[in-house]
């Protein structure tokens, strides 16, 4: 008989698309002050970047989130974002990023 070779999609981690990064101002401080990043390596680190993947997060105060994790400049960090209702799709907000 002819075998079958069998590419299974699930078997990958779900990975997530960021077209957009929205920063408050008291976010980029508090990555700067509390976490030492710079917020324009953690935008750089996750937008129009493919294969991130992510897992949701439900958080009784804040909502559902996904939880990624990137490398930003030379060490890797756990990014909180939250998703945005947006016409063009693909927007998110950052929460904050932690270095592991």
């Amino acid at each position: 008989g002819r075998s079958h070779r069998r590419t299974t999609v699930l078997a990958v981690a779900r990975s997530l698309w960021v077209a957009q990064l929205i920063i408050s101002d008291a976010t980029k401080t508090k990555l700067s002050t509390r976490h030492g990043l710079d917020w324009h390596e953690v935008n750089a680190a996750i937008v129009g970047v493919g294969g991130l993947e992510y897992a949701w997060d439900d958080d009784l105060e804040r909502g559902r989130r996904a939880l990624v994790e990137a490398e930003v400049g030379n060490q890797l960090c756990l990014i909180v974002l939250y998703p945005v209702e947006h016409p063009m799709g693909d927007v998110w907000a950052l929460g904050s990023a932690y270095p592991r």
